[in-house]
């Protein structure tokens, strides 16, 4: 069975890369799913998330989610290298912060052409629309330097300097001149390889 195709988005939380996902949806030729890492995480601790009326957390439900965390992501990159395995074009939305991740979907994608984006965006904007989104205060500058710190993509955008639609269809000429055999995550592999 042919491998499907895989737009990976790899980014800071709050960079724009759920928002690029939505956009690209309306601008590719073929069908794509989308699985955002927020979403499947969220899904499975939807009860913790949003609790019945007189819910009482459990003791320790922070360290136990931090602790599931590698798990919970492994799950996400198996679930993303079976879909494209099975032939579904996928759109990843990723926050790669953890460098075994990388090393991970590399691995698991190792058969599928894979477009690995880059979505940046200044920290400082970053930190605003975190603020501005209520999200965990801190989380972008965690993220910041170690989710670009491989180096190494097939296309970036700048989601400050550029608008979505811009960022898009930057994305979408990416893809088409993508050469599966000097893709990004092909010489990430080659890297690992020579590591090993």
């Amino acid at each position: 069975m042919e491998q499907g195709t895989v737009i990976f988005l790899n980014g800071a939380s709050s960079s724009g890369k759920t928002t690029i996902a939505r956009a690209l949806l309306g601008m590719l030729d073929e069908v794509y799913l989308t699985l955002a890492v927020d979403d499947f995480v969220t899904t499975l601790l939807r009860p913790y998330l949003a609790p019945q009326e007189g819910f009482v957390p459990p003791d320790g439900l922070e360290e136990a989610v931090n602790a599931y965390l590698p798990a919970m992501a492994a799950a996400y990159h198996h679930a993303v290298a079976t879909l494209a395995g099975r032939g579904a074009n996928v759109i990843i939305d990723h926050v790669l912060q953890d460098p075994a991740w990388l090393y991970e979907c590399v691995t698991l994608l190792a058969g599928a052409p894979v477009l690995f984006v880059g979505v940046r965006c200044p920290l400082d904007e970053l930190e605003r629309r975190e603020a501005e989104r209520d999200r965990e205060p801190g989380t972008a500058r965690y993220q910041y330097e170690r989710v670009h710190a491989h180096g190494l993509y097939d296309v970036e955008v700048d989601t400050a300097a550029d608008d979505v639609q811009a960022c898009a269809a930057r994305i979408v000429a990416a893809l088409r001149t993508l050469e599966p055999r000097t893709s990004a995550f092909r010489r990430l592999r080659a890297r690992y390889a020579g590591a090993d």
